[in-house]
């Protein structure tokens, strides 16, 4: 670990420990009415309730409207993609050591897969792709999670975020995405905030449920039909099995005085 990388988890230390025991600091640009915390409540506990599943869902979901890469050349964002995945990964490992999360750094998006992606979903312009560099922080419980986004915002500027716990998907699938643009080489990276047991789901029974998904959508356009009505049924069987698994590991963290989904 270098000089700079010594001093930012010096800073972090500081951050999440100087202030007293399990109080950090309050969420970035929220004020105390936007959380209707009552007035009379200490600013421990409103902090505590920062933390809480009513904090979780007031970080809001928003995107500059001005989100691009520095470059437009697809070579040269590649190569400075590299440094700028490894920078992401430092700052993931130091974060994950002071919030008892997991860092999960998969490494910079392929190049074929990039190239692909250019080409197919944003018609040839390189300086739109934003997920080259990505990583993730996997939390065991609210706290933790809303805390490690705490820690990024004073970390990095955030750029954009997707509140999917306030807004699930289609499949109750939860987390919080987020695009940040990383001081150093200036790339726009992404991160995604996971709770364990919904983590756990989605890259093992939800995976499988996909794969079948998949399966059966590949074959009708292998034989260039339409689906059946047989295989439509067995499609919202499916989605309504893996809908179920992520309710079944979202309600791990929900407790009976927090508000109702």
């Amino acid at each position: 670990m270098d000089l700079k990388s010594v001093l930012r988890t010096c800073f972090i230390l500081l951050f999440v420990f100087g202030r007293g025991p399990a109080v950090a600091a309050p969420l970035a640009n929220y004020s105390d009415s936007d959380f209707e915390v009552p007035s009379n409540q200490s600013e421990a506990s409103k902090k505590s309730f920062q933390r809480s599943l009513s904090g979780l869902y007031s970080i809001n979901s928003w995107r500059d409207s001005s989100i691009t890469q520095p470059y437009s050349d697809f070579d040269q964002l590649y190569q400075n993609a590299s440094l700028a995945q490894q920078e992401l990964d430092n700052l993931l490992r130091e974060i994950s050591l002071v919030t008892e999360t997991q860092a999960i750094l998969p490494g910079i998006k392929s190049e074929h897969r990039a190239r692909t992606k250019v080409a197919t979903e944003l018609q040839g312009q390189t300086h739109k792709i934003t997920d080259l560099a990505r990583g993730s922080l996997v939390a065991d419980d609210i706290p933790a999670l809303v805390q490690a986004f705490e820690l990024l915002d004073k970390e990095i500027t955030i750029v954009a975020v997707k509140n999917r716990f306030k807004d699930p998907t289609d499949s109750g699938y939860r987390d919080l995405k987020l695009l940040v643009k990383l001081p150093e080489s200036n790339i726009i990276a992404e991160v995604q905030l996971h709770l364990d047991a919904i983590s756990t789901v989605k890259n093992g029974e939800e995976h499988e449920i996909y794969e079948q998904i998949q399966k059966i959508e590949r074959k009708e356009l292998e034989q260039n039909r339409n689906l059946s009505e047989f295989e439509h049924a067995q499609i919202a069987k499916l989605r309504t099995v893996s809908k179920n698994l992520y309710q079944e590991a979202w309600q791990q963290y929900l407790q009976p005085e927090t508000v109702a989904v």
